[in-house]
């Protein structure tokens, strides 16, 4: 399990999603060993949301998470992270966007069943508390109930985005 939190963001009556994508494409490298991982990502994450994101290995989770964490910048399409365009970001925006959002590796992989389940209801809890945001990346079925929405990802796509 991976998770970003973005903190508390622009509470406003009408706030501004935390994580907008438009038409999001990203690709590994170049010429002929080029390989699209990402295909026309549209997704709105607004403040206060716990996201859960989930898809088999290779669907494009962790491409995802490093775009949406500040670790690499946007190649085509529109990616907005607490406001701020990343499409083609320079080294220094990223580093100062990462400065805003806490990234947790692997928070419950190494945890028994009860301890796993005991954090993520602690993040739950603070999220609401705070009004941060929280997207995590988890296989683990288990804990898709704590989510306001549930995100799909297959072969680079988002299938499905539904509301728990």
């Amino acid at each position: 399990m991976q998770t970003l939190n973005f903190s508390k963001y622009n509470q406003s009556l009408t706030p501004e999603p935390v994580i907008s994508a438009r038409n999001l494409n990203h690709y590994f490298g170049d010429g002929a060993l080029r390989k699209q991982a990402l295909f026309d990502i549209n997704l709105e994450i607004n403040p206060g949301d716990i996201v859960i994101m989930t898809g088999p290995s290779g669907s494009g989770k962790t491409t995802r998470l490093t775009l949406m964490g500040g670790l690499r910048s946007a190649q085509e399409g529109s990616l907005k992270i607490l406001g701020q365009e990343i499409s083609n970001a320079s080294k220094q925006q990223l580093t100062q966007l990462r400065r805003q959002i806490g990234y947790i590796f692997q928070p419950t992989a190494a945890l028994d069943k009860k301890s796993g389940r005991d954090v993520v209801e602690l993040m739950q809890k603070l999220a609401k508390e705070q009004g941060c945001t929280i997207l995590l990346v988890t296989h683990d079925n288990r804990i898709l109930d704590i989510a306001d929405r549930i995100i799909y990802m297959e072969d680079g796509q988002l299938i499905t985005v539904s509301n728990v």
